[in-house]
């Protein structure tokens, strides 16, 4: 498998028209010019380059959500005079943010196939703080108040209970410190990424708007040890079809 993804036409397609969605009534050339810059950003954020430096070292290189919104801006800048106001309308900080978000775990989520004998499985954890994580909501005065059923373990145990197979296991710890773990081949990856209003639709992170959580790889000898695998079971990869990697972003 190559180490680096080409973006089919039809995912971009797909997300063309998700982010297509975010602008609203407003529609113009300028917006499809904006869109174009945000895929262009998108394929460089996947495929980085490797750009020499003066003193002989060399730095990846990429779209970030400040260097692709800027671009965006100064599109906007060339037909309205108030281009800033116009793209804080849009929110375009946070429709590039997860847009790169989704490309980057769309990235990270074919590579990851390509070393699944050595870590057949992946193990769902926080990886980034939030203010209010989800499972929770904001109250008076600054209080957290909890949300039955919308924290992580519960969407795994539901996402579990509807994959239709046994690649995976209970999740461990609580909503904020533990984890769960399936294999990388389970339906319940699909089946998290689908649960609710707020999920991306795709089988990897971010699952979830906002999401804090993401993904790291469980070895071989942890997955034995779980139980998730027999000692010198073969592990599969999940099936990944390129022309589908991408939901529309609702």
């Amino acid at each position: 498998m190559s180490a680096t993804l080409q973006l089919p036409a039809a995912s971009q397609k797909a997300l063309a028209g998700s982010l297509q969605k975010y602008s609203g009534s407003l529609g113009a050339d300028w917006v499809q010019q904006a869109l174009d810059r945000i895929l262009s950003g998108l394929k460089s954020a996947l495929n980085p380059a490797d750009e020499s430096r003066s003193d002989g070292t060399t730095a990846e290189t990429g779209a970030s959500p400040s260097t692709v919104r800027a671009d965006v801006v100064s599109d906007l800048l060339n037909n309205f005079k108030d281009g800033q106001a116009i793209a804080e309308t849009l929110n375009l900080d946070f429709k590039i943010s997860t847009a790169l978000d989704v490309a980057g775990g769309a990235g990270r989520f074919v590579q990851a196939q390509s070393d699944v004998d050595e870590y057949p499985a992946w193990a769902l954890s926080r990886m980034y703080a939030r203010n209010v994580p989800r499972g929770f909501k904001a109250g008076p005065k600054g209080a957290i108040i909890p949300v039955p059923d919308d924290d992580w373990p519960s969407r795994w145990e539901e996402a579990g209970n509807a994959c239709g197979d046994d690649d995976w296991l209970p999740w461990d710890g609580d909503s904020q410190t533990g984890r769960g773990i399936a294999l990388k081949s389970s339906g319940i990856w699909e089946q998290l990424g689908s649960l609710r209003d707020d999920s991306l639709g795709n089988a990897f992170p971010p699952f979830a708007f906002n999401s804090g959580f993401d993904v790291d790889g469980v070895p071989y000898k942890e997955c034995v040890e779980l139980g998730l695998l027999d000692d010198g079971d073969k592990p599969e990869p999940a099936d990944v079809d390129l022309n589908k990697l991408f939901s529309p972003i609702a």
